[in-house]
């Protein structure tokens, strides 16, 4: 339950957007809360990393953000903790989740924070200390997004400025400017995470940051080129990139022939095919003779397990989801999108008209368009003190269903792709790094598509890294994911 509660808010973004007509789409009005700004609230505490005590204040923030004239709109909110004695030239990490409609809790209490959300000996859930926080390294800012966490829609505001890719990357960054004058942290090391949808918040930003000293940029199972996902008549490279995830999926499963120990072998095998024999075969459309047509079949018969004929009569494009429900259907099981390991009977009580990507059995979102915290919510108000009479809104469809997708009107507004504003930041900056973190079964964004979106986007390939963990979407789940997450960031914030 865990690690599906993790993933109900980091994936769901490429989740949702694999369904046509979503972009852009109305959705169901978010309802504004009422009540008083909150914070800033501030506690004190201690958690026990890497064998020593690391003393803390954590802070809760609710900034108000304003039209033009002034009107009060909407609420961002933060949760900052910070290294007791402060230390104004440590490394300051700022996190934030994606959705959109995501609150930074997978994050938040999943991986990088000194309270984790786990299952106890009586199965319920419950916060304890995480041995594996990044405040042994860093000071950290989880940011929730308007509409998730406690922001909101103030009474007669609005949140529609903030819920498209400029006005809501552009709210965040004004938050870390903020935070960072008002803390006089001018001197720290800046780090950004953003977790799926906020890897596109993220790259979003860099059109506006440029004037900000940023030494690393993380990128966790990002969506940066919405092309490289998109299945749509005409459009191959979603079929490309999601072959070798499809293939690591197969393998686990058993339906997979293909000669190799380890996800990672499953894995180059089927990506070195899929960039070199697999694509010249797409590229050629209509003009692929058939002998090589069924040659290719039965290449991919033995990568992703489905049959031959399947694959040849879908014209060599399985798509994800005729792939998750064809797998292992003889079994009367559906794939997880989110983390090809994680198999379910189809869901039957979600709504009819939910998109079924949706439905993802790594999903388990349910009938609900909103999932709230019962565990988050008892821990701002109890441990953090904080006078709040909402609930923590984990996630929130009506933000994700009324998203605009579209960029600010330019030359490419018909091409979603963030990872170029990366580049010119980065070329700037010749000290900022970038790490690119991907899981093998991630099927809603295939960790070829974000590698191909980077290694085309004009950054310097020499200060990228890029990690791939035997895991789905969200690549610190479980106890194995968050220690190798927590070395790895490690050496990417102190060892620079």
């Amino acid at each position: 339950m865990r690690g599906l509660m993790r993933c109900v808010v980091a994936g769901l973004a490429l989740t949702l957007m694999a369904a046509p007509g979503l972009a852009g789409a109305q959705g169901v009005p978010v309802p504004e809360i009422a009540g008083p700004v909150l914070g800033p609230v501030t506690t004190t505490h201690g958690v026990m990393l890497n064998g020593k005590t690391v003393r803390y204040t954590a802070t809760f923030t609710e900034a108000v953000l304003k039209d033009a004239s002034g009107r009060p709109l909407a609420t961002l909110s933060a949760t900052a903790y910070v290294a007791s004695p402060v230390v104004k030239t440590r490394p300051v990490l700022f996190v934030f989740n994606g959705g959109p409609g995501a609150s930074s809790s997978p994050l938040h209490f999943g991986a990088f924070g000194p309270r984790s959300i786990v299952k106890g000996p009586d199965g319920k859930r419950a916060m304890a200390d995480n041995p594996h926080s990044l405040l042994a390294d860093a000071d950290l800012v989880f940011i929730d997004p308007v509409g998730t966490g406690f922001s909101r829609v103030l009474p007669g505001g609005d949140g529609h400025p903030y819920w498209n890719a400029d006005g809501d990357a552009q709210a965040v960054l004004g938050l870390i400017r903020d935070w960072l004058r008002d803390q006089g942290r001018a001197g720290s090391p800046l780090y950004i995470a953003g977790e799926s949808y906020g890897g596109f918040r993220l790259a979003t930003m860099m059109k506006f940051a440029g004037d900000l000293p940023i030494a690393g940029l993380i990128l966790i199972s990002p969506a940066l080129d919405f092309t490289a996902t998109a299945e749509a008549p005409g459009n191959d490279l979603p079929y490309i990139f999601a072959l070798p995830a499809m293939a690591v999926t197969a393998w686990k499963h058993g339906r997979a022939k293909i000669d190799a120990q380890t996800p990672d072998q499953v894995f180059q095998i089927a990506a070195d095919y899929a960039e070199g024999p697999y694509a010249l075969a797409l590229l050629k459309g209509g003009r692929l003779p058939a002998a090589e047509r069924d040659a290719v079949a039965t290449r991919l018969a033995d990568l992703i397990g489905l049959p031959a004929k399947t694959i040849a009569d879908s014209s060599l494009r399985v798509g994800t989801q005729t792939f998750l429900e064809t797998l292992l259907a003889d079994q009367g099981l559906v794939v997880g999108r989110l983390d090809g390991r994680v198999t379910g009977p189809a869901p039957r009580d979600t709504p009819a008209d939910r998109p079924a990507a949706a439905k993802d059995p790594a999903l388990g979102l349910g009938s609900s368009n909103v999932i709230t915290s019962a565990v988050a919510t008892d821990y701002f108000k109890h441990e953090l003190n904080l006078p709040v009479d909402r609930d923590y809104v984990s996630l929130t469809l009506d933000v994700n269903f009324g998203w605009d997708f579209r960029p600010a009107k330019r030359d490419d507004q018909f091409y979603l792709n963030a990872a170029p504003a990366i580049a010119p930041v980065m070329r700037a900056q010749p000290k900022t790094r970038l790490l690119l973190v991907g899981g093998y079964y991630d099927l809603a964004v295939p960790l070829l598509s974000a590698r191909y979106a980077i290694e085309r986007a004009g950054i310097p390939l020499d200060r990228v890294t890029v990690a791939a963990f035997d895991a789905g979407h969200s690549p610190f789940d479980g106890e194995a994911g968050q220690g190798r997450m927590q070395e790895m960031m490690h050496g990417f914030l102190v060892g620079r």
